[in-house]
């Protein structure tokens, strides 16, 4: 999804929202991505998978959905012209997310603080969660702070 580039830390309010689309992981991306990055058998194994206890089958590593949705915030252009960085992110995964299953990207603005000791830029605080689209489960959320041009 294309968003107009924001032009100014200033462009932004409390409580705006964003919607980043929606997205999906086939197994195979899964298993590519978790054989690189995250190597426990729930990621990498369809088969030892279905014995894990907690998921039951083959999910996608937290990492790798983070992932999609920071490429899909990055990917919009809404950040594209005022974008110098962050410094956290904090993350969490309540629900797994199998194969194929499309899920939504929303983010909302949190907080709001233009720099005392440089006029020139704000940090903003967003809150991003990934919903699961057949039944509204969450499955990702992620609150970054990023430093915005002014």
């Amino acid at each position: 999804m294309q968003h107009i580039p924001l032009a100014s830390f200033d462009d932004l309010s409390l409580g705006q929202e964003f919607s980043f689309g929606t997205h999906s992981m086939s197994a195979a991306e899964i298993i590519e991505y978790a054989q690189k990055f995250d190597r426990q058998p729930f990621h990498t194994d369809p088969e030892a998978a279905v014995n894990a206890p907690l998921f039951g089958g083959l999910v996608a590593s937290g990492l790798h959905t983070m992932g999609v949705v920071f490429g899909a915030v990055t990917g919009s252009g809404l950040f594209r012209e005022i974008s110098l960085g962050g410094n956290r992110i904090e993350t969490r995964w309540p629900a797994p997310l199998r194969p194929d299953e499309a899920f939504s990207v929303t983010g909302r603005v949190v907080e709001l603080k233009p720099s005392r000791s440089r006029p020139e830029l704000g940090v903003a605080v967003m809150f991003y969660e990934g919903r699961r689209v057949a039944d509204g489960v969450v499955v990702i959320t992620m609150e970054g702070a990023h430093f915005f041009r002014r």
